[in-house]
């Protein structure tokens, strides 16, 4: 089973092709050796099968698919897509998504994209973390908003819907409005399908999950990296939604982490969102502290 999927993905067949992260140098991240999975390694196509004959029994009529782990297009494209023949040929399938690194994507180029697209890919979920070139390269994401923009063009060529994930915080407290602006010229620019939030989460040893501490935290105890504030991450989000265009994107703030969770369709909603987090930061500090607290961090 995989180890993390997409919220989104909670009533989907999940069926793992990679373990880990092949890449897995990300300053904010290091999530999968912290969850016991330290090294990265390629499933064969017939474990996969079997997996997915087991599934077959279990829920055969399942309508959605979920490939994992961070990576899966890892596996190599041939042996994806013969996966992913498989798989629909076993379920009734109306959707069938994975995570992807944009520079994975950028690596296969578009001939490849449209041919996971016939294969039955229907979305990827990119990290974009960040539209700040300065941001992506100080956190070692190993991608750039140009192979992002460049990327996007080429999944909506092939019809594939796009969901990015933002990192509220990731820019801390020096960075954080060229973070946000950096974040919605790409957003702007490319028109993702959805696009959804969380909160950077600085987890230690002391998670409750096990595993080493979040790599982030050499650069703070170095102060080369200044976390936000959770009023700031608040006011991040106001900014993000004030500096979007009228898109059909839709946003979500599916994860707990979130101080204040906004949903909706930016052309239709954004108003009711951003009069929604204008109501959260007029409530007295105390309230707001209180509810800072209460949250707290998890994954």
């Amino acid at each position: 089973m995989p180890v993390i999927r997409p919220p989104s993905e909670w009533r989907s067949l999940l069926v793992r092709l990679t373990r880990g992260c092949r890449w897995n140098r990300c300053r904010f991240c290091g999530i999968y050796p912290h969850l016991g999975t330290p090294a990265f390694s390629v499933r064969t196509v017939d474990e996969v099968r079997h997996d997915i004959d087991l599934l077959g029994q279990l829920r055969p009529k399942a309508e959605t698919a979920f490939f994992g782990d961070a990576d899966p297009l890892e596996i190599g494209l041939a042996p994806f897509c013969e996966i992913a023949v498989y798989l629909r040929r076993t379920f009734p399938l109306k959707r069938l998504t994975c995570y992807a690194r944009a520079s994975t994507l950028s690596r296969l180029g578009q001939e490849s994209i449209s041919t996971l697209a016939r294969a039955g890919l229907n979305r990827v979920h990119i990290g974009l973390e960040s539209g700040d070139d300065r941001t992506l390269r100080f956190h070692r994401k190993g991608q750039s908003p140009a192979m992002v923009k460049k990327v996007a063009v080429w999944l909506k060529d092939a019809g594939i819907e796009i969901s990015f994930y933002v990192l509220l915080g990731l820019g801390g407290r020096d960075h954080w409005q060229e973070h946000i602006a950096g974040t919605a010229r790409v957003i702007n620019e490319t028109a993702p399908e959805f696009v959804r939030l969380r909160r950077l989460w600085l987890y230690g040893e002391d998670s409750g999950i096990g595993g080493a501490e979040c790599p982030l935290w050499r650069e703070i105890r170095a102060g080369t990296f200044v976390p936000q504030s959770p009023e700031g991450t608040v006011r991040e989000l106001q900014l993000l939604l004030t500096s979007l265009d009228d898109l059909p994107t839709f946003i979500a703030c599916d994860h707990e982490n979130n101080y204040v969770h906004v949903v909706g369709r930016l052309k239709e909603d954004r108003k009711v969102m951003l009069a929604e987090i204008e109501g959260f930061l007029v409530r007295p500090v105390a309230q707001r502290e209180a509810h800072y607290a209460a949250v707290g961090s998890r994954i």
